[in-house]
């Protein structure tokens, strides 16, 4: 009898064991999986990339209003210790987005941590000029853009920069392949903002937005 009662204890032990082992390879395994997917939701291209600017002004067919500028690369800086202002704050009412953006040459421009205020982006007084802001969507913490996909033709964001509040509208959504090369159509006799993140469930495209200044 008693030897029963001990294989019985046994028995339960080695189930609670298997058990555990079995939840914690699942936990992994799952673990692993989001990770994956995150990473591949992160994987915008901005790297080694060209920007190709089409003037989309009607009547106009000059091939010399194309654009190609180098994109920059994502660089793995400590930023922990730094602290300095925002250049400008980007609002999307829309998709409840307020977030700032450091100038071109700040350690804080980086995608790996922010919104991306491109290098080759005009700064938003500009008369007909470009703002060109780009981050990540996915899961994370730094994905601001991961809600971009909400917007429609007509839906407004704005900037405010040097105390001043720039307003913009959606005038054109587009996707692009991910071949190292984002072409941008915009009118170049408007001043725009041109948002850029990688496409929800695709991770072969990235989508942008073309805004117009009302």
């Amino acid at each position: 009898m008693q030897k029963n009662k001990t294989n019985y204890k046994q028995t339960i032990i080695l189930g609670v064991i298997l058990i555990t082992f079995g939840i914690t390879l699942m936990s992994n395994n799952y673990i692993k999986t989001k990770r994956e997917e995150t990473f591949n939701d992160m994987n915008l291209l901005l790297l080694d990339s060209n920007i190709d600017e089409v003037n989309t002004e009607e009547n106009n067919d000059n091939n010399d209003n194309v654009d190609s500028v180098e994109e920059p690369q994502e660089e793995h800086k400590d930023t922990s210790n730094n602290y300095e202002p925002y250049l400008a704050v980007l609002k999307i009412p829309k998709v409840n987005l307020e977030r700032g953006f450091y100038d071109k040459g700040s350690s804080l421009n980086n995608v790996d941590y922010n919104i991306l205020f491109h290098s080759n982006s005009d700064y938003p007084d500009k008369l007909n000029g470009n703002v060109i802001l780009a981050s990540h969507s996915g899961t994370s913490s730094i994905s601001y853009f991961k809600n971009l996909y909400k917007l429609e033709l007509g839906d407004e964001a704005s900037i405010n920069y040097k105390n001043t509040t720039y307003t913009y509208k959606v005038v054109n959504i587009y996707k692009e392949e991910k071949d190292g090369t984002i072409a941008i159509y915009r009118n170049k006799e408007k001043s725009t903002l041109t948002l850029i993140t990688c496409t929800k469930n695709d991770n072969t495209k990235q989508t942008v937005y073309i805004l117009e200044r009302i």
